[in-house]
């Protein structure tokens, strides 16, 4: 089963995805952050949405909470915060149903 991934942010940051072959893209500013997240949340076709740390706190509280509880699609916030690889390797993990990092599940890939 393919997860389509989406990106929402600015042109900046959303551009080096497209760089990197993500197709799905949305470039908000902070007018139009809530509305275009929104629409995106409530596609059935995406399973991973990620947007930069600067831009989730752009939201209102009611979005916040909603992309922070919701399981599909999973949310994943990026930081410079040392404990963001933390943060979303739990996103992952929900998202996917399995730990990337465990040693376990790198002996199956390897």
């Amino acid at each position: 089963m393919e997860t389509n991934i989406a990106i929402v942010g600015d042109e900046y940051f959303v551009v080096g995805f497209q760089l990197a072959g993500v197709k799905r893209t949305v470039i908000a500013d902070e007018a139009t952050i809530n509305k275009k997240l929104e629409a995106v949340l409530d596609r059935k076709d995406i399973g991973i949405v990620i947007m930069q740390h600067t831009d989730f706190e752009k939201l209102n509280q009611r979005l916040k909470d909603r992309a922070m509880t919701q399981v599909k699609p999973t949310v994943v916030v990026l930081s410079h915060d040392t404990s963001a690889e933390e943060n979303l390797r739990l996103m992952i993990k929900r998202s996917l149903g399995i730990d990337l990092w465990s040693k376990e599940n790198a002996h199956k890939s390897a």
